[in-house]
């Protein structure tokens, strides 16, 4: 799950906020009992985590790469079309619904207000993003292929693999280009649509029409020119890439370019 999915998350389980844990189950070893009968006070997004803050301590919820979750509020579903599967990590049981996560990682802190642990300016959603902050960040990583770098939280904290591939497409720029070899210009363009994009992504979850309104991720054929889209595991983070050979050169300062030769591995 990427960042706008945990802020839509946030949003769904907004019902829950003032009231009671109820019943606890799942196959967490953190503790669980520990959240039996305790209020939650708030539950925000920050990036990828999504944090139930109670009375004394919080519950950070990181959903890696195949977490999910489903949630209930008077006997209604309101989170939709998320994948579901595997025993639950966590249940919290409210007087008024449900909430079931799966696959993620699970960690409390120890504080009354684990807000303040967060940097909020790092955040491609928030109000307190700061983008010349994350420009300077990406320069400083010259020698770092531009879609390993989309992809650290600690400068673009939410952006996953979909929103990295979505961002490079849309700025026609290849994802094993070095950030040593894109313009000013181009590498202000990949950081405002890191934002922009990600905001495009809620809404159209909002809508549960993401999958049919993305442009390379997981596609056949370039919407752009129709060339067959490469696909290739590669980087420091062995992410999967899904590209246009055509639309997306690999430019060099001086003006040359060269293409990547796609692979078949099958990794997300």
């Amino acid at each position: 799950m990427e960042g706008p999915s945990i802020y839509l998350a946030a949003e769904q389980l907004q019902p829950f906020v003032g009231r009671r844990v109820g019943g606890v189950s799942g196959n967490s070893t953190i503790g669980i009992e520990r959240f039996r009968r305790q209020r939650v006070v708030e539950i925000f997004a920050w990036g990828k985590h999504l944090v139930f803050q109670f009375d004394t301590f919080a519950l950070r919820v990181h959903f890696m790469l195949w977490g999910t979750f489903a949630a209930t509020v008077k006997g209604i579903s309101v989170t939709g079309d998320y994948r579901r599967s595997g025993p639950p990590r966590l249940v919290f049981q409210f007087p008024n619904g449900e909430v079931t996560i799966w696959s993620a990682s699970l960690k409390i802190i120890e504080s009354a207000h684990a807000r303040d642990e967060y940097d909020f300016r790092v955040d491609v959603l928030s109000d307190e993003w700061d983008p010349k902050a994350a420009a300077r960040k990406v320069r400083a990583s010259r020698g770092s292929e531009i879609a390993d770098v989309l992809l650290d939280q600690s400068i673009f904290a939410g952006v996953g693999n979909i929103i990295k591939n979505e961002v490079l497409f849309r700025t026609r720029t290849s994802p094993f280009t070095r950030v040593k070899n894109l313009s000013p210009k181009k590498l202000n363009a990949i950081v405002e649509d890191a934002r922009g994009f990600s905001f495009r992504f809620l809404e159209l979850r909002r809508q549960f029409a993401l999958r049919k309104n993305l442009s390379i991720y997981q596609r056949g054929v370039c919407p752009a020119c129709g060339r067959k889209v490469s696909r290739a595991v590669h980087g420091e983070r062995a992410r999967r890439s899904f590209y246009c050979a055509r639309c997306q050169r690999v430019t060099k300062r001086n003006g040359a370019s060269r293409e990547r030769r796609s692979s078949s591995a099958s990794r997300p």
